[in-house]
């Protein structure tokens, strides 16, 4: 009866200890994940994700209309090979097609502007989900944006969005 209280002890600690190494790895994958996708989303020009190829301008004369250009695939792979890693797959497509990704490089393009990222504050974390406060730049203009990300329990991004 006292070895099994023995080994029910020792199963115990293992599983706890199991949990607490699963935490810890997910955790550190988090770590600079963040970091790497707010300075791609907010660094600029960057030919490499956004650029003339990667969109059309609709109408002569109209500012903002655009439509998906030749260069569309090319400049998706970019992003994936830079960030896709931290993602889950169908999140990074929604990511980079409808999501945040490209929102302000797209606008930095258009205005022929370049835009810089002056820091990044973690400002809440919970057990999946983080917001920071990034301080950036587009030309002379200092502009603040709240960015949410959600992560599964192996520390992939299953949501970003501009709060």
């Amino acid at each position: 009866m006292k070895n099994k209280k023995i080994f029910m002890i020792i199963m115990v600690c293992a599983m706890l200890l199991g949990c607490s190494k699963a935490d810890k790895d997910a955790d550190s994958l988090r770590e600079g994940t963040a970091d790497k996708v707010i300075t791609a989303m907010f660094t600029g020009p960057n030919e490499d994700l956004c650029n003339e190829s990667a969109f059309k301008m609709i109408g002569e004369g109209i500012d903002e209309q655009t439509e998906i250009g030749d260069g569309w695939e090319e400049i998706k792979q970019n992003w994936k090979d830079l960030v896709g890693g931290y993602f889950i797959s169908e999140v990074f497509d929604t990511f980079v097609e409808m999501g945040p990704a490209n929102q302000f490089l797209t606008e930095a393009y258009l205005r022929e502007e370049t835009m810089a990222v002056e820091e990044i504050e973690l400002s809440q974390k919970e057990e999946n989900t983080e917001v920071y406060l990034v301080h950036w730049t587009i030309g002379e203009e200092k502009r603040q944006d709240k960015i949410f990300f959600k992560y599964n329990s192996e520390g992939l991004i299953e949501e970003v969005k501009v709060l």
